[in-house]
């Protein structure tokens, strides 16, 4: 079963200089797992995009860095994922069938180019999923 861990973001905006960590638990030793990340946001966030920076660490040395940009509103607007009301989520796979040893924490960072602080995020999360 997938399992999700989300952190609420700060509503004076989520710093470039403070990363997000977690940790995620494994059923399944033996098992592989795809990572997806996950952000949730309001009307008010002011761009089309997200990038994030993401280490994925095994055994305390960063075994892959992910450059992620997540398309989060198509160039009319429209916001992708899916929502109510004045909140919305967009989820998208970061890596496939990665192994716990290899991905005992996931680091994210805001990485907007030119932006210290970013407004209209409301949570950030990873999932682990089975394969």
């Amino acid at each position: 079963m997938a399992k999700s861990y989300f952190t609420h973001l700060p509503e004076d905006g989520w710093k470039r200089t403070t990363p997000l960590t977690f940790m995620p638990e494994y059923d399944d030793s033996t098992t592989t797992y795809d990572l997806i990340v996950a952000v949730r946001h309001t009307n008010s966030y002011r761009f089309r995009n997200l990038v994030l920076a993401i280490d994925v660490i095994g055994n305390d040395t960063i075994s892959v860095r992910h450059d992620l940009d997540l398309k989060l509103a198509d160039e009319y607007g429209n916001w992708s994922g899916g929502g109510f009301g004045s909140l919305y989520q967009l989820r998208t796979v970061v890596a496939r069938d990665i192994s716990p040893a290899d991905a005992r924490s996931v680091v994210v960072w805001q990485a907007m180019d030119g932006i210290d602080t970013l407004r209209g995020l409301e949570d950030l999360g990873i999932i682990v999923a089975p394969k």
